[in-house]
């Protein structure tokens, strides 16, 4: 027997329900994002009517959006981000952006949450008034002449960049272990907040404390948030666990190729040796300190295309395919990128196959969420790695993804730990302890689910927050005894911290002739939290059900073909125990 799987915690836990009995947690340090970070993000390189055309377009396509960020171009768009002026001068560019609270309004109507790129220095040529300012405050770590083309005298992002060094501008580092000058920073960005932003996206540092502020910020000034900050940063700043208090995390930039070992295209050398299958182990192999960011998430597609004009479609839809099963996804690209990383840019297929994975994705938002906090009250991590099997985990304890990432491929061989496995798309059962070969046509990506488990999803909606727990779907497994944690909270605040979030155990019991789900009452409160919920039990089980039963009052079957029916409970009160009992032939 091959026992090979590993779930990282913080500190040795207790049970899930003696901490949510005493509303206790094992990782204190570990801070939620809101909930509309769970659904699907974008950025782009574009100006306030690229913007709001791109989430038309976006929407047109029957897409899921929660957020859309504009990436460093925000600051001087209309030079395509040359630099150094305008880098950075709390200004941005006024012309490309007219009038940015309408454009972040217009996205807020419709649910839309509004991001920036920022970074953490300011270079001296063109922001002389900005540099100055601060350096007589005594805000800079350090001033330094600055002979990197990166927004300084560039001509792009990274395609065919050759490298060279320019004469060079002073560079000055602001000094965010400044009390004073995080505080004046913070003051010289909060316009941007009032104009209607919510969210940011750091790059060139990972250090802590830039982190803080600048999560800092989104928690203070966001219009759209009740404390509950959110920011992307780069991988590293890992030092200290209190880096898990500033989420969210990506895994750099990316190359569009499928691997580093046998490339098919080439890149600049700046560009970080990661492929899909190098990006695939920063989440999955556990000895890669970044696979135990509990929040971690990835340019879909790869940021760099590398020296070619035709990105490949098959890779894209592969990658897409792995990052729908990650804590958090995004999709961007440098803006050399035709397709900008846009399922629709590349071809009909990819478009389907987007939307069908993204439908999906929000589907199983509640079984997201709940592992969401299960992170911080367990301490483990959403993703299970295997240490003999890195490029294959599991998404919580009842999925199990072997992401595709070799070109051309249509098999996977996939390693199964012990019990028996559902093929997802199939409804075949697995056998555990051993290896499979399962199939894998460009439309699936190898997806299980554990005998027993237990899997809540909704309706599908365009956004997390236009979306609804008011109906959930169980998805219930047959061939083992599960139980599930359905966990909770308004979203949007930090009143989970301080124990206001519900938590629902879920439950089933077989027998050769039986099977008893049980929804236990609620435990906890949470403010709009429904009162009455409508329940759909899906079952996926060969036996055949002559009847059932929920607290003894017979109930409906409804047949949805071999080996799937399914019982509807409506209006059922949360603070009830509801015990559902099926006997089969």
């Amino acid at each position: 027997m091959e026992i090979d799987f590993v779930r990282v915690y913080q500190k040795k836990p207790q049970s899930i329900q003696q901490l949510i009995a005493q509303r206790a947690v094992v990782d204190t340090n570990l801070i939620l994002p809101p909930a509309w970070a769970f659904g699907v993000l974008y950025g782009g390189y574009t100006n306030q009517q690229e913007t709001i055309q791109r989430v038309k377009e976006i929407k047109q396509h029957q897409y899921p959006i929660d957020a859309y960020w504009i990436d460093s171009w925000f600051w001087s768009y209309s030079d395509k981000g040359k630099g150094p002026h305008k880098y950075i001068d709390f200004i941005a560019d006024t012309l490309s952006y007219p009038n940015r609270k309408e454009m972040w309004s217009t996205l807020q109507q419709q649910g839309i949450k509004g991001g920036f790129w920022v970074w953490d220095c300011i270079q001296q040529n063109g922001n002389e008034q900005a540099f100055k300012d601060f350096f007589d405050k005594g805000f800079f770590k350090n001033v330094y002449t600055n002979k990197d083309s990166w927004h300084n005298n560039s001509t792009t992002t990274a395609m065919f960049e050759t490298g060279k060094d320019n004469k060079g501008t002073l560079n000055g580092n602001i000094n965010f272990d400044n009390p004073a000058a995080v505080a004046y920073f913070k003051q010289r960005m909060k316009h941007f907040f009032d104009e209607g932003a919510d969210f940011i996206k750091l790059d060139r540092t990972s250090d802590i404390n830039t982190c803080k502020t600048m999560f800092e910020m989104t928690q203070e000034f966001g219009k759209e948030t009740q404390g509950r900050g959110f920011i992307l940063s780069h991988t590293g700043g890992q030092e200290r666990s209190a880096y898990k208090r500033y989420p969210t995390k990506w895994t750099d930039d990316t190359r569009s190729d499928w691997n580093t070992e046998n490339p098919l295209i080439s890149f600049p050398s700046w560009v970080p040796k990661v492929a899909l299958k190098e990006n695939i182990a920063m989440f999955s192999d556990p000895s890669k300190k970044t696979s135990s960011i509990p929040f971690l998430t990835n340019d879909m597609g790869g940021f760099d295309m590398g020296k070619t004009i035709h990105p490949s479609e098959e890779l894209f839809i592969r990658w897409m395919q792995f990052s729908m099963f990650t804590p958090i996804v995004e999709l961007f690209s440098q803006p050399e990128n035709p397709t900008s990383n846009l399922p629709w840019k590349y071809s009909e297929r990819a478009d389907t196959l987007f939307r069908k994975f993204a439908h999906l994705r929000m589907q199983l938002f509640p079984y997201i969420y709940s592992y969401a906090h299960r992170s911080r009250i367990e301490g483990s991590h959403m993703i299970g790695k295997f240490p003999k099997h890195t490029y294959q985990y599991t998404f919580g304890n009842e999925l199990l993804v072997a992401p595709v990432y070799t070109r051309d491929a249509n098999t996977q061989q996939v390693y199964l730990p012990a019990g028996n496995w559902i093929n997802y798309w199939t409804g075949h059962v697995l056998a555990g302890n051993q290896y499979h070969y399962m199939n894998a046509p460009i439309d699936q990506i190898p997806l299980l689910v554990k005998a027993g488990s237990i899997i809540p999803m909704r309706n599908y909606a365009s956004s997390v927050e236009s979306g609804s727990n008011k109906f959930i779907a169980l998805q219930i497994y047959s061939g083992a005894d599960g139980h599930f944690w359905l966990i909770e909270d308004d979203g949007i605040s930090n009143e989970y911290l301080s124990g206001k979030y519900a938590a629902t155990l879920l439950e089933n019991k077989e027998t050769e002739q039986s099977s008893t789900i049980v929804i236990h009452a609620v435990n906890g409160f949470y403010k709009s939290m429904p009162s009455k919920r409508l329940w759909t039990l899906q079952f996926f089980d060969s036996r055949k059900p002559v009847s059932a039963t929920c607290n003894g009052k017979k109930v409906n079957i409804l047949m949805k073909g071999d080996n799937k029916f399914m019982i509807e409970l409506n209006s059922v009160d949360v603070k009830q125990k509801s015990t559902i009992v099926v006997k089969f032939k």
